[in-house]
């Protein structure tokens, strides 16, 4: 297992989130929601996990999955601007 990082492809920092089965489990009504940080040609890091708490509708579990892959995304820029990359 590895990373493997493709020369010439731009080391741009992207990221994608989403929150999926609003309330779907019978037992918690918990959504899952989740992210994928990719680096250049590479996933770096990624999450996906069921939300702490029960939200009371889509838009909120949408929400709190944005509100977890910002997050993310803040440290990684911070890590990266002190790893010396400018993602």
């Amino acid at each position: 297992m590895g990373l493997l990082y493709l020369t010439g492809v731009a080391e741009q920092l992207v990221g994608y989130t989403e929150s999926t089965d609003w309330a779907g489990n019978v037992g918690d009504r918990r959504c899952t929601s989740g992210f994928a940080f990719s680096l250049g040609s590479t996933v770096i890091t990624w999450s996906n996990k069921k939300q702490p708490t029960v939200a009371i509708s889509s838009t909120k579990a949408e929400y709190r999955g944005a509100d977890v892959s910002t997050c993310e995304a803040i440290w990684l820029k911070r890590l990266l601007k002190k790893l010396v990359f400018h993602a």
